[in-house]
């Protein structure tokens, strides 16, 4: 039947009223999340599509690209969430100074959810809720993007929390709730950012540094290699993962984990420009390759700038060049070292039945090196059901110390005693408020009730100083003043092997304010390689120097030790040996020309390329041999 010229025109009006309800739906289905939340693919595209169609091509010209993973911030596995309600978070930084467009969370992992559970994700940036999703049920992938507001920029870094909350059906009985949903946050979100303008300060570049930082110096010559150990050592200390890479080879390196020493000339013939041409005569300055932009430290005596550029007093470094003409620290007061000081979070927590708080701490971080003897907790907890059972427990590298209840409504605060034989060169404390209600079953609902581990928790130190034994009684040694000898000459592998192995131990066994005299001995000649004060061997052995166990270029010959009684081993490589040492030093005067005095030392071999020493678990053992990522062989 032939349609008339009315029905003609009706048509099309009936097309596009069906286009604009098939629109709505999946705008709607789209902004609930049920396009978004599964795998994610078409809501993915009609993001991008939006993006395109909505915003154009982004004309802002960057320096370098601005995109900071979790992966960069040092969380290579990313994040784990299960159960209800959990929690979790991380800091994510933002540039200052450059004038920022847009800046969006990508946020992409994989969610395990019950099919009878109901569970949703919410996402919070300094305290603002900026995005929540119901989580369908299943194994699926998922990826989110979020613009930012600017009300949520205003607090510098990004401190990003993931909550998981939901609850299982009545009919399902079970007193663990992680049963309910996993969500694995990937490494590979990210904060990105659209810069307006390029980076051209100091503090935006080190804040956008990641946890793996190369550390590059001129191939020849021993001019930087005190700074580039110095510098090493720092960072270290503020948690990066260094290494180390000779100029020469700086071309195969790309992205902005790059710090270079050298001078300007030495920059500029590895293909480095100057961001500022006046930044030339500064001595921490930035420069310039494929986009990224790097910090340069040309003047290999000014050690201020290093001390500067780790401090806490980088924020003020706005501009693209500085010079620290003189910088020193505060020794800090020694008889207590706060929460607060040390990084642990003390904010307030919503918890149900258990809360942990993880305390690390290495002894070359505390007061002179010191070994605290005790420990304070404050610890504030709120009113609730009377039948509630409220426990502390208190572990010190995994050996329970202290266990007791608590009080509810009031701050509880108590002292306990830190067992000397418990420590390590590095240590962790554990403590546990466990809250046990006396009501159970599935009708009770789980609660979430204020609790606050105060930043006044502190570890103490008595007035009387008790040494710890072996490697993990050097810091306390170290406190003062320390000779690091370093065979000269050193050059290609055995050079940065060196360097390497140096950096980590002035990090993990001399506190921040030791004075360090950086010595180069010739290790053939026995009269340059004579130790005179407390000190640090690297690959060769003192010639007064008195240690357990003789180790050369590639063995370890160990007799009669307690584990071992004679061991001779030959063609090692890949690993460090570290052993304690003694020497009679002499110290002659005007009526005892010949008096010495005893010192203590650390001697240090490192075997080709050694693992990193930083994973590894050292005691009060007299020697150890690290051979793998946290794996250390006892040999006393």
């Amino acid at each position: 039947m032939k349609r008339t010229e009315g029905e003609r025109r009706r048509r099309p009006w009936f097309s596009i009223f069906l286009t604009i309800v098939a629109l709505a739906s999946v705008i709607t289905l789209f902004n609930s999340g049920a396009l978004n939340a599964g795998h994610g693919s078409f809501g993915r595209y009609l993001t991008h599509l939006a993006d395109r169609v909505f915003t154009g091509p982004a004309e802002a010209r960057t320096s370098a690209p601005a995109t900071v993973t979790l992966a960069d911030i040092g969380r290579p596995d990313g994040l784990f969430i299960s159960g209800y309600p959990s929690y979790a978070s991380l800091k994510l930084p933002v540039v200052r100074d450059a004038e920022l467009g847009e800046v969006r969370l990508v946020v992409r992992g994989v969610q395990d959810v019950s099919a009878s559970a109901v569970a949703a994700l919410r996402l919070t940036v300094n305290g603002q809720r900026v995005l929540e999703r119901v989580l369908a049920p299943g194994t699926r992938d998922f990826e989110w993007t979020v613009a930012l507001p600017r009300s949520a920029l205003t607090s510098g870094d990004l401190d990003v929390g993931f909550q998981l909350h939901g609850d299982l059906p009545d009919e399902l009985c079970h007193n663990d709730r992680s049963i309910g949903a996993v969500v694995t946050i990937d490494p590979s979100s990210a904060v990105e950012m659209d810069l307006r303008a390029p980076i051209r300060s100091l503090r935006d570049v080190v804040s956008l540094l990641p946890s793996d930082v190369t550390i590059a110096l001129p191939q020849a010559g021993d001019d930087y290699f005190p700074m580039a150990l110095h510098l090493g050592a720092r960072m270290i200390q503020r948690g990066y993962s260094v290494s180390y890479a000779d100029m020469s080879d700086v071309s195969r390196l790309r992205g902005r984990g790059l710090i270079l020493l050298g001078d300007a000339d030495t920059l500029s013939r590895s293909g480095f420009q100057p961001v500022s041409d006046s930044e030339l005569r500064e001595s921490a300055t930035l420069w310039e390759r494929r986009g990224y932009v790097q910090i340069g430290l040309t003047d290999a005596q000014n050690a201020s700038a290093v001390d500067f550029l780790t401090s806490e007093l980088l924020p003020i470094a706005r501009t693209a060049f500085v010079e620290p003409n003189a910088f020193q620290e505060a020794s800090r007061q020694t008889a207590q070292t706060m929460f607060g000081e040390m990084g642990v979070d003390t904010s307030v927590q919503n918890v149900a039945e258990q809360r942990n708080w993880d305390v690390k701490y290495g002894l070359s971080a505390m007061p002179d090196g010191r070994a605290p003897d005790r420990l304070r907790l404050e610890l504030r907890l709120p009113e609730g059901p009377g039948d509630f059972t409220n426990l502390v427990h208190t572990e010190l590298n995994g050996v329970l110390i202290d266990s007791r209840h608590v009080e509810t409504g009031r701050l509880n605060t108590f002292t306990l005693a830190l067992p000397q034989g418990a420590q390590a060169l590095r240590n962790d404390i554990r403590v546990s408020v466990q809250r046990h209600r006396e009501a159970g079953g599935c009708t009770i609902t789980a609660r979430r009730y204020p609790i606050q581990l105060l930043p006044e928790s502190a570890l103490l130190y008595d007035d009387v100083v008790r040494p710890l034994n072996g490697l993990a009684g050097l810091p306390l040694a170290f406190s003062d003043r320390v000779e690091l000898l370093v065979p000269r000459d050193l050059d290609g592998e055995e050079r940065l092997s060196v360097l390497q192995m140096g950096a980590e131990i002035v990090a993990s066994f001399v506190p921040a304010r030791t004075r360090i005299d950086l010595t180069y001995v010739d290790p053939s000649d026995p009269r340059t390689t004579e130790v005179h004060r407390n000190f640090i061997a690297l690959n060769h052995n003192p010639s007064n120097a008195q240690a357990a166990f003789n180790v050369g270029e590639d063995t370890i010959a160990v007799q009669g030790s307690q584990r071992f009684a004679a061991a001779d081993i030959s063609n090692l490589e890949s690993v460090a040996v570290l052993q304690t040492a003694t020497a009679l030093a002499p110290r002659p005067t005007r009526g005892a020309l010949d008096r010495v005095v005893p010192v203590t030392g650390l001697i240090a071999h490192a075997m080709d390329r050694p693992p990193s020493l930083m994973t590894a678990r050292i005691g009060q053992e007299q020697a150890a041999v690290v051979h793998g990522l946290g794996a250390v062989l006892i040999l006393d």
